[in-house]
């Protein structure tokens, strides 16, 4: 009797610990989907840029302009870029706000090599900073900041912004083989346009100077994606006020394929602009025929 219940104790712990791992999964993951992840200079010359979904595949592209290198035929510079994608492993938890996860990066295809379109050169190269990862660390917002690697500091230009920073304000990855630090650049992807929080639908939805104003103050220094405004889709009053604006986004490459999404912007009352948010569009939330 003893043995068979020394038996039946370790399939239960067994079986306790594989639900343990799976909620450590999801909430790591469910926590940082969506979010828009960024690697660069800090001053706009090149990023490298991931999105991760809730069960650890991850999109991205990196884009490095250099307009000085010129030739036959590109005068107008060279751009070297990629876009990819990958898979996060399941995660071990650190320590409370800490994650280690197995990373495995692939080039997206029908990528040509080298290309020269409107003047500029287009070179296909690896993702920069994701080059050689085998693993990487998931640091969560709140982590303190004497935890945090001295290159990790470097790269997400925390002690320039906040010197006085006690805890990282955001949530972050960072890629020790390749010294590449990732930060969250904005919020979670769930905040969608609906009335009811809110938000009020425009009365017309042209995209005017003001907007076109708007989007080249919120989206200054953000590099390897173009973002072109098609729709004015409402806003809402908070202490200043929130915009949301349907964009065609395409990954500044040739022959890269366009998609939209919804680029939410924050107005202060001083008149300055901020990127919320830009989230995937998805048309279900506006379409309901057909629906039961």
């Amino acid at each position: 009797m003893n043995k068979k219940f020394t038996v039946l104790m370790v399939a239960v712990l067994a079986a306790v610990m594989l639900v343990v791992s799976g909620m450590a999964e999801e909430d790591i993951f469910s926590r940082i989907q969506g979010k828009l992840f960024e690697f660069s200079s800090g001053a706009g010359a090149w990023s490298t840029e991931l999105k991760v979904d809730e069960k650890g595949a991850f999109t991205g592209n990196f884009h490095d302009s250099e307009m000085g290198e010129t030739g036959e035929g590109y005068p107008n510079g060279t751009v070297y870029g990629c876009s990819f994608h990958g898979q996060f492993s399941d995660p071990e938890k650190v320590d409370e706000t800490t994650w280690k996860v197995g990373v495995k990066v692939e080039m997206d295809e029908g990528q040509v090599s080298e290309a020269i379109e409107d003047e500029i050169r287009y070179v296909t190269s690896a993702p920069y900073g994701l080059e050689k990862a085998q693993t990487v660390v998931i640091y969560e917002a709140g982590t303190p900041i004497e935890k945090l690697p001295e290159g990790f500091m470097v790269w997400s230009h925390l002690q320039e912004v906040d010197p006085d920073a006690k805890t990282l304000p955001y949530d972050a990855i960072w890629n020790e083989t390749d010294e590449a630090g990732f930060v969250a650049i904005e919020q979670p992807a769930n905040l969608q346009l609906t009335i009811a929080g809110g938000w009020t639908p425009a009365a017309d939805p042209t995209i005017t100077d003001a907007v076109q104003n708007l989007m080249k103050k919120g989206m200054e220094g953000l590099v390897g994606v173009s973002y072109v405004p098609v729709a004015y889709l409402g806003s809402q009053v908070v202490a200043g006020t929130n915009h949301a604006i349907l964009c065609q986004a395409t990954v500044v490459y040739p022959g890269a394929a366009p998609y939209f999404v919804i680029v939410y912007l924050y107005e202060d009352l001083q008149g300055n602009v901020t990127l919320m948010n830009i989230a995937d569009f998805d048309v279900g939330m506006f379409c309901t025929y057909g629906a039961d």
